[in-house]
């Protein structure tokens, strides 16, 4: 199997910046409403994050990622608008997915598509 970049290095290390950042910023907003479940405050935060982790995937073209995050955002709508109420459970869910996308980002660190494809079956638990 041949290695195959992602790009451009400069749009790599962009969309490894942004996912270093919000990362961080759903992994602290889910903790926050862990302890906090009745509060939604984190919520547009955590949908802003995702949101801005797919669009930082979609340049670089790894899909994986963008479905991730677009299915984390799609949480937070439900979330939001009253659909859906994070329990635990859900909640152990989206960080692992937090997790997936830090890893795909330091993955990417190598600018090697081969090695994101191989977290393609972890970034689909969601």
């Amino acid at each position: 199997m041949s290695a195959r970049t992602l790009g451009d290095p400069m749009m790599v290390g962009l969309f490894r910046a942004e996912v270093e950042t919000h990362a961080a910023t759903l992994n602290a907003g889910l903790l926050a409403m862990e302890k906090n479940p009745a509060g939604t405050g984190e919520v547009a935060s955590l949908m802003r994050a995702a949101h801005s982790v797919k669009g930082a995937a979609r340049i670089v073209n790894i899909e994986m990622a963008v479905r991730l995050a677009h299915a984390m955002e799609d949480v937070f709508v439900g979330v939001q608008s009253g659909a859906v109420v994070l329990d635990s459970e859900k909640i152990d869910v989206l960080l692992e997915g937090a997790d997936t996308l830090a890893r795909i980002g330091q993955l990417a660190a190598d600018e090697t598509y081969d090695d994101l494809m191989g977290l393609a079956e972890t970034a689909t638990g969601l």
